[in-house]
C-alpha cells in the first residue's frame, strides 16, 4: 500500500555541504509555515471552507438519498412488473390473454411465478386480502361513475405484489457491494494520485450512474432489474470513494480549532440527502397520481434526480485546489501549497521541494494497528445497527397507525404514505442528530461523543425489545414511536458521524485516504450483514425469529460498540501532524534528487507544536524495523 511513499534506507548517506543544509533549512521551514498557516486560521466559514464543504458534501447526499429512496421503489418496481394478476378484474383478464401466471411466496419467501387463472381472487380474496369487487366501489371516489375500461385501469393498481427476493436483494446488495469496493480503490488512489482528480473522477460516476439508473428499460421485469442493478453497481463505485475523499479534503483543508465541526458539517449532508429524497418522492407521488402507469415514471424520475447534487457541485470541486497538505508532505511541492494559502515570503515561495518518508506495512500496522481496528470495527457495528433498522421500519409505521393497510393503496399513494412517515422520522431525529453532532464536536471532544451514542443506542434499543410485546398490545405509539426516534438521534449524535469523522485525523496524510477507505468498507461489510443476515433472521419461514429477537441481537451489537471505541484515540485539539506522527517523518525529510539528510540547529521561531521537524532527532519507523537516522550519525540539536 505505501510502496510508492517508503524509500528505501540509504546506505551511506553523504555529508551535507553549507549550500545543501541552507536549502533543505529553508525547505522544512516553508513546510511548518504552510502548516501554521492552515491551522491558525482564526475566521469561521470562510468562503474557502464553505467551497469545501459544498464540494465536499453534494456527492454525499447521494449517499443518503439513494438509501431513503431505494426501499420505497423497489416496491414500487415489484407492484410496476411483478403483479399478483389473480387480483385483476376477470373482464380485463380477457383482453390481455387471460394470463395464467402469478406471483407467489414460495416456502424460501421468494416471489415466484405460479400457474393460476387471471381473476380467481377478484371476488373472494385469499390470505387476509380483501375481494376488491367488494373493497374498491365502497373506497375509490367515483367508483361507479367510471367507465368499464377507466374502472380495469384503477384496479390494476391495487393488485398485490412485490419484488421477488432475488431481484430485491440484488437491487439492494449491487450499491453496497459497490460501494465497499470503491472505498478501498478510490481510497488508496487518492493518496497515490492526489485528492482533487480521483474527486472529480467520483463525482463524475454519481451523475452518470444515476442518470443512467433512471433509463433502465427492458421488455421483462427481470431485464429491467438486471440493467438498474449494472448502474446501482457503477453508483455504488462512486458513492464509495466519497466517503475517503470528502472527509480526507476536509479534514486537510481545516484548521485544528474547527477540523471537527467542518467535518462533521460535510457528514450532515446526509440528512440533507434524507430531507430532499423525503420531500422530492412525496412532490412525485402528487404528479403523477392521477396518470395511468405512474408508477414507471416515479420510481424512474425520483431515481434520475439523484444526479443533481454532485452535478451543481461539480464546479466547486473543479475550482478548488489539491490540498495543501498532500502538496507539502506527499508531494513536496511547498511551492504551489504556499500560493495557495497566500503566503508570500519569498523564503517559503522559492523553498526547494522535499517530503516525508512514509511507512512500509509493518511500520504502519504497529503505529496505527490498533487505532485502524477500533475505527474499523465500531463502524463494521455502528452500520449493522444503522442498516437493519430499514428493515422493520414499515412495522413501525403500522404499529402506529401511520401506514394504513396495504390493500387501502395503490402503488403511488403507498410510495407517498411511507416517504411521509420516513420524512417526519428524518426531520423529528435523524437530521437533528448530525447537527447536534456539529454543534459538540468540538466541546465533547469524538471519543466522548461515540461512546454517548452507543451507550443511548443500546438503552433504547433494549427498552424497545424489552417492551415490545407491552407496547403493541397496549397501542402505545407514542412511546413506540419515541424510543424509535431517539434511537436514531443517538445514532447520529454518536457513532454515525464519529466514525466518519475520526480516521480522516488518525492516521498520516500519505495513507489517509487509504486508510478511511478501509475502515468505512469495513463499516459497509456490516451494512450488508445488518440488510441481509438480519433481514433472513426475521422474515424466513425457516428461522422466523421475528422483530423482537432482532432487536435483542441489535442491542447486543450496540453495547460491542461502547468497547470497540476503546483503542480510538481522542483527536480534539490536535494537529493531524501530531495525530499522523508526521512531526517525526517530517524531521527526516528528504531531497530525492541527491539523496541527502541532516539535522539542523533549531531557530528560535519555529513554532511549538513541530518541535521535531527543525532538528530534534526523532527515530522514526523504517521499513525494515530499524531507526533511519541516529544522534549518533548527525549530532542532536
Amino acid at each position: 500500500m505505501f510502496a510508492g511513499y517508503a524509500a528505501a534506507l540509504p546506505a551511506a548517506p553523504q555529508p551535507m555541504n553549507q549550500e545543501q543544509h541552507k536549502q533543505q533549512v529553508s525547505s522544512k521551514l516553508a513546510a511548518q509555515a504552510i502548516l501554521r498557516k492552515i491551522d491558525d486560521e482564526e475566521a469561521f466559514l470562510s468562503w474557502r471552507i464553505i467551497k469545501t464543504i459544498i464540494a465536499a458534501g453534494g456527492g454525499f447526499m447521494v449517499d443518503a438519498y439513494d438509501l431513503f429512496v431505494i426501499g420505497l421503489l423497489t416496491k414500487l418496481i415489484g407492484r410496476t412488473y411483478y403483479p399478483d394478476v389473480r387480483y385483476y378484474p376477470p373482464g380485463y383478464c380477457n383482453q390481455i390473454g387471460n394470463i395464467t401466471t402469478y406471483y407467489q411466496l414460495d416456502p424460501g419467501n421468494n416471489w415466484q411465478p405460479h400457474p393460476h387463472k387471471c381473476g380467481s381472487s377478484w371476488h373472494t380474496g385469499s390470505g387476509g386480502f380483501p375481494s376488491l369487487a367488494d373493497w374498491l366501489p365502497q373506497n375509490v371516489k367515483g367508483w361507479n361513475n367510471m367507465s368499464v375500461q377507466d374502472q380495469y385501469k384503477v384496479a390494476i393498481t391495487y393488485a398485490p405484489s412485490d419484488l421477488p427476493n432475488r431481484s430485491n436483494y440484488a437491487l439492494n446488495s449491487v450499491a453496497l457491494i459497490g460501494t465497499l469496493v470503491g472505498q478501498l480503490t478510490f481510497g488508496h488512489l487518492a493518496d497515490l494520485f492526489g485528492r482533487k482528480p480521483i474527486h472529480i473522477v467520483t463525482m463524475v460516476i454519481i451523475i452518470v450512474a444515476a442518470l443512467c439508473s433512471g433509463m433502465s428499460f427492458g421488455t421483462t421485469g427481470d431485464a429491467v432489474v438486471g440493467t438498474l442493478c449494472m448502474w446501482r453497481l457503477i453508483l455504488g463505485l462512486g458513492i464509495g470513494g466519497i466517503y475517503p475523499l470528502s472527509a480526507t479534503v476536509m479534514s486537510e483543508t481545516a484548521s485544528t480549532k474547527r477540523r471537527g465541526t467542518y467535518v462533521a458539517a460535510v457528514f450532515a449532508f446526509q440528512g440533507f440527502g434524507f430531507l430532499l429524497a423525503g420531500t422530492v418522492t412525496i412532490i412525485l407521488a402528487a404528479i403523477w397520481a392521477p396518470y395511468d402507469g405512474a408508477g414507471d415514471f416515479l420510481w424512474r424520475t425520483a431515481l434520475a434526480l439523484a444526479c443533481l447534487p454532485p452535478a451543481f457541485t461539480l464546479y466547486y470541486r473543479v475550482m478548488i485546489p489539491e490540498t495543501e497538505r498532500y502538496e507539502v508532505i506527499v508531494k513536496g511541492d511547498t511551492q504551489t501549497a504556499a500560493k495557495q494559502v497566500g503566503l508570500d515570503d519569498p523564503a517559503v515561495v522559492q523553498a526547494t521541494g522535499l517530503k516525508a518518508k512514509g511507512h512500509s506495512w509493518r511500520s504502519f500496522l504497529r503505529l496505527y494497528g490498533l487505532p485502524l481496528m477500533g475505527c474499523s470495527f465500531s463502524w463494521f457495528l455502528l452500520d449493522i445497527a444503522f442498516y437493519s433498522q430499514g428493515l422493520f421500519q414499515s412495522d413501525v409505521f403500522s404499529i402506529v397507525g401511520w401506514l394504513p393497510p396495504a390493500y387501502t393503496m395503490n402503488a403511488v399513494d403507498e410510495v407517498y404514505h411511507v416517504s411521509r412517515a420516513q420524512l417526519i422520522i428524518s426531520l423529528a431525529s435523524i437530521i437533528p442528530g448530525y447537527w447536534f453532532t456539529v454543534a459538540f464536536v468540538e466541546i465533547l471532544g469524538r471519543t466522548k461523543i461515540q461512546y454517548m451514542g452507543f451507550f443511548f443506542m443500546t438503552l433504547f434499543m433494549g427498552i424497545l425489545a424489552g417492551l415490545y410485546d407491552h407496547l403493541k398490545a397496549t397501542h402505545q405509539t407514542s412511546n413506540f414511536i419515541a424510543l424509535y426516534a431517539l434511537t436514531f438521534f443517538f445514532a447520529n449524535f454518536g457513532p454515525n458521524s464519529t466514525t466518519y469523522i475520526l480516521p480522516a485525523e488518525v492516521f498520516p496524510a500519505w495513507s489517509r485516504a487509504t486508510a478511511h477507505g478501509i475502515c468505512a468498507a469495513t463499516g459497509k461489510a456490516g451494512a450488508i450483514v445488518g440488510s441481509y443476515g438480519f433481514g433472513i433472521l426475521k422474515d424466513t419461514p425457516t428461522h422466523n425469529a421475528g422483530l423482537k429477537t432482532v432487536l435483542i441481537v441489535l442491542t447486543i451489537v450496540n453495547a460491542l460498540g461502547l468497547l470497540t471505541t476503546i483503542p480510538i484515540p481522542e483527536t480534539m485539539g490536535k494537529s493531524l501532524e501530531e495525530l499522523g506522527h508526521e512531526v517525526e517523518d517530517m524531521s527526516s525529510m528528504h531531497d530525492e534528487s541527491d539523496g541527502a539528510t541532516a539535522t539542523e540547529p533549531q531557530p528560535s521561531f519555529v513554532p511549538n507544536q513541530f518541535p521535531a521537524m527543525m532538528g530534534q532527532v526523532v527515530q522514526p519507523p523504517s521499513m525494515i524495523g530499524q531507526p533511519m537516522f541516529s544522534e549518533q550519525q548527525y549530532g542532536s540539536a
